[in-house]
Formats: C-alpha cells, sequence, structure tokens
C-alpha cells in the first residue's frame, strides 16, 4: 500500500511540476550509514532541483479535481 501511495503522490507532483522531490528508502535503524547517505543523496537532489517552480498563482482546482476522481475509483475498486 506504501508503494502504491508514494507513485500516486509522485505522479500528483510531476503534475504540478514538482517532480522528483519525493523520495522513498526502506532503511532500517541498524544502517545509520546508509541513512546518512540516502538523506544527503535527497538533500542535494533537491538543492540542484532549485527553488519550487510553483507560485502563489498557482490553481489548486484541477489537482483537487484530480485527487477527487482517483478516490472515487479507489472506492468503487475497493481499496
Amino acid at each position: 500500500m506504501t508503494i502504491k501511495r508514494i507513485t500516486f503522490l509522485q505522479e500528483l507532483l510531476a503534475f504540478m511540476g514538482l517532480e522528483g522531490r519525493l523520495h522513498l528508502d526502506w532503511i532500517s535503524s541498524a544502517e545509520a550509514q546508509k541513512f546518512v547517505q540516502v538523506v544527503t543523496s535527497f538533500t542535494n537532489k533537491i538543492q540542484s532541483l532549485g527553488p519550487s517552480p510553483l507560485s502563489g498563482d498557482f490553481d489548486m482546482s484541477a489537482i483537487v479535481s484530480s485527487c477527487e476522481a482517483v478516490q472515487d475509483a479507489a472506492s468503487v475498486e475497493g481499496g
């Protein structure tokens, strides 16, 4: 279920012009070095993407409609 939600959020962010700004990685509490590596790498990636391309004038109505359509479809499919 988590991967399904992350995929949806990645698609939503891409639609908004924010692709590449969401990352999921499974890390054990015993993997401190991996945690540091993943966070550092993702931070560098975000910094290289620069500031958000969204302005204060962004129209959220298309996003809301898209989310509602996905929720409706999921409820019809049972989940």
